[in-house]
């Protein structure tokens, strides 16, 4: 039985190597090799503990070669993090069992890697040095101030520094580094983290003056668990575990020969000159340059966020005006193209913290993207990286996330209410397609980009933005769409309700007339205001012959809820939320209760003709990368679920099976449905990543 009979992705371009990169088969045969046949401990004395032996032994012979460390301390452990905490314990220690030490600050730069801060902090306060952590500032290409290093490095008891950044592959100059650290503090112990630099940079360890060297192997080709450390012979060193006395009592715990033998054949093709796995440096520097240039044509307001000149040539790091990093991510995914955004993220907005100390804007922060290739990338795989790219840019164009010149464009199907969700905010763009009208409800400053470019993709006329709250940043949102968008002179109320749609109003909602002041058009529906203060928005159905119209859907005001509204409503009326924390898309009343059930037979799923398949993704990912199933497929994004639901009641009965990349996205939606009574709905559990699909 295969407990993981998860499918590989052969159309799947990884360029996301700074995270972590594949294991190259020659090391994972090395592996495997060691597990079957050279499983012996290497402590034990008899011949199968020697063989073993032989390879922990000759693996730090080459691993000393390789980083240009002849002599210390060269110590297998299970990655650079656990490097970093025995740095970290080493260095803090020292400084509490000498109190005559200077010990006022640990130094840290501000672009390190989060386990660098966290371990400092942490031990810091386990071991009582009660020092002040302080952040080395960098300039705008990430470069360290070494002026700030002069004037604190001489009060400190330790300073870490990288060697090449993750998120941006900036590399410090360690050599001028070593030049002002040792000149105002000759002993202070000093961590470099050298992660991103193996097979990138050059590394000589011994013509430097680095205390603790950590490295990690699945940055560079080997398995995930497995890394070595060097440390300088006359550092303080505290080991972080104890008891075995393995790594001569500097690491204890049976070493992880599997993970040191990847190590072994790792080292043997650097080391080897004839080897034709790694490219070299031009080579890389090539890649990089052919790459930008598709990702320039591609997206024509491209920024990258780095300077190519002080950065390794794996890295870019990007961010697209009015694109946010998700948006792009998703359709590259659908794409088989993999890239992360930022550093890290989370169930908030994603920003990136090395860009922040960077000092660049907060737009570049919030949308960047990197993608990152290693040494032995090949160029098969850049040519059709390229080639996609322009696939990937040609569906956001068509979706109006960028604007081009000519946009042949999917977003023109858009009908009707429309939520964009920034965090918690939702946003509502209701959108009349064949009026080529449209009204904006509470924009949020990050969304300000988006709204424009599907604005002018389409040439919308834009008969107002309105705002259900008083607060600063969708305030000032709205004051700058109007400012752009709208073409005609308004006087508005602080809300923008224009005082045009109190004169000229031609209807009022069917239930009454619940004390709204007149009705905005947007095509053939009436928007109306309900409230003087924070006020709730009403949209009715298209005109009829009638002058009295239902209202289809409310936009709840900031501190409004359904029972506030309740006397202007119908129960078939869709209440859409100004906050979304939970994810309820919509609400309504009578709410039904309960979860979606997830598919229980996914091999049989892309076979079955007795369902209707809803594609959550959003239209550009479903462009790029169609569902081969039998079954009848809808492509209903996120962001249009709500008139989804309105237009097909008739569904309610029907079995529906929500899908998406992930099962996250699917998983909301599905649940919206269930909520609001929609009876046979399943959802895709774990998405498209981890269910099969038929070649």
């Amino acid at each position: 039985m295969k407990p993981f009979a998860l499918h590989s992705d052969s159309k799947e371009l990884y360029l996301d190597c700074n995270a972590t990169t594949p294991v190259l088969p020659q090391i994972a045969e090395a592996v495997s090799h060691t597990m079957e046949t050279i499983f012996g401990n290497p402590s034990s004395s008899h011949v199968t503990g020697l063989k073993a032996r032989y390879i922990l032994d000759t693996t730090r012979q080459l691993a000393r070669r390789v980083v240009g460390a002849s002599s210390g301390k060269l110590i297998f452990t299970s990655g650079a993090t656990e490097g970093i905490q025995t740095a970290v314990v080493s260095a803090i220690r020292a400084a509490v069992n000498n109190p005559d030490a200077p010990r006022t600050y640990l130094l840290y730069g501000a672009t390190e890697h989060k386990a660098v801060p966290q371990a400092l902090q942490h031990w810091n306060t386990l071991l009582g040095l009660n020092a002040e952590l302080k952040a080395i500032p960098v300039d705008q290409q990430g470069i360290l101030d070494h002026q700030f290093i002069a004037d604190h490095v001489g009060e400190s008891a330790m300073i870490c520094t990288m060697a090449a950044n993750n998120e941006t592959g900036v590399k410090q100059d360690l050599k001028a580094l070593e030049q002002v650290i040792r000149t105002h503090a000759p002993e202070i112990p000093w961590m470099v983290d050298c992660v991103q630099a193996l097979g990138k940079l050059p590394l000589a360890l011994d013509d430097m003056s680095i205390d603790y060297a950590p490295f990690s192997g699945h940055k560079l080709y080997g398995p995930k668990g497995i890394g070595f450390m060097a440390v300088r012979e006359s550092a303080p060193f505290t080991p972080l575990i104890i008891g075995g006395g393995q790594e001569s009592g500097h690491r204890s715990g049976t070493e992880n020969l599997p993970g040191i033998a990847a190590l072994h054949a790792l080292f043997e093709l650097m080391l080897d000159e004839q080897q034709s796995v790694f490219a070299d440096t031009q080579t890389l520097e090539r890649y990089r340059d052919q790459l930008v240039t598709a990702l320039q044509t591609a997206f024509p307001s491209i920024v990258f966020n780095h300077d190519f000149s002080v950065s390794v040539p794996t890295t870019l790091n990007f961010s697209v005006k009015g694109v946010s990093s998700k948006d792009i991510m998703d359709v590259l995914d659908a794409s088989h193209i993999r890239v992360s955004s930022g550093s890290a993220c989370s169930s908030k907005v994603t920003r990136s913290f090395v860009l922040d100390a960077m000092g660049l804007s907060d737009w570049q922060s919030e949308s960047a993207i990197r993608m990152s290739f290693g040494p032995a990338t090949t160029q098969d795989t850049i040519d059709k990286a390229c080639e996609r790219i322009q696939l990937v840019a040609q569906a956001l164009q068509q979706s109006c996330l960028i604007v081009a010149d000519t946009n042949n464009d999917h977003d023109a199907k858009l009908d009707g209410v429309v939520q964009l969700k920034y965090d918690d905010h939702c946003c509502y763009v209701l959108i009349d397609r064949d009026a080529s009208e449209v009204a904006i409800i509470d924009p949020h400053p990050a969304l300000a980009g988006r709204l424009e470019n599907l604005v002018q993709c389409q040439q919308y006329d834009v008969k107002g933005v309105l705002v259900s709250s008083d607060d600063d940043d969708v305030q000032q949102a709205a004051a700058m769409l109007r400012a752009m968008l709208i073409h005609t002179e308004q006087t508005t109320d602080n809300w923008g309700w224009p005082a045009t749609a109190v004169a000229s109003c031609d209807a009022v909602p069917a239930e009454c007339d619940c004390g709204v002041k007149g009705c905005l058009s947007v095509g053939e529906r009436r928007l109306f205001k309900l409230g003087d203060h924070q006020p709730t928005f009403l949209l009715s159905e298209p005109v009829k012959a009638t002058e009295r119209l239902r209202v289809d859907f409310a936009f709840l005001g900031a501190h409004q809820s359904i029972k506030d509204i309740k006397h202007c409503i119908s129960e078939a009326t869709l209440v859409c939320p100004r906050k979304d924390a939970d994810h309820q898309l919509v609400l309504a009343e009578p709410m039904q209760q309960g979860v979606a059930n997830v598919v229980d037979d996914v091999s049989a799923f892309w076979q079955r003709e007795d369902i209707t398949i809803i594609d959550v993704r959003e239209r550009q990912e479903h462009v790029v990368d169609d569902l081969p199933a039998h079954a009848q497929v809808i492509n209903v994004p996120l962001t249009e679920a709500i008139q989804f639901i309105h237009e097909h009641p008739q569904l309610k009965s029907e079995p529906l099976v929500c899908v998406c990349r992930s099962g996250q996205r699917s998983g909301v939606m599905a649940n919206a449905l269930t909520r609001l009574g929609f009876t046979k709905v399943q959802h895709l559990s774990g998405g498209l990543a981890l269910a099969s699909t038929p070649v």
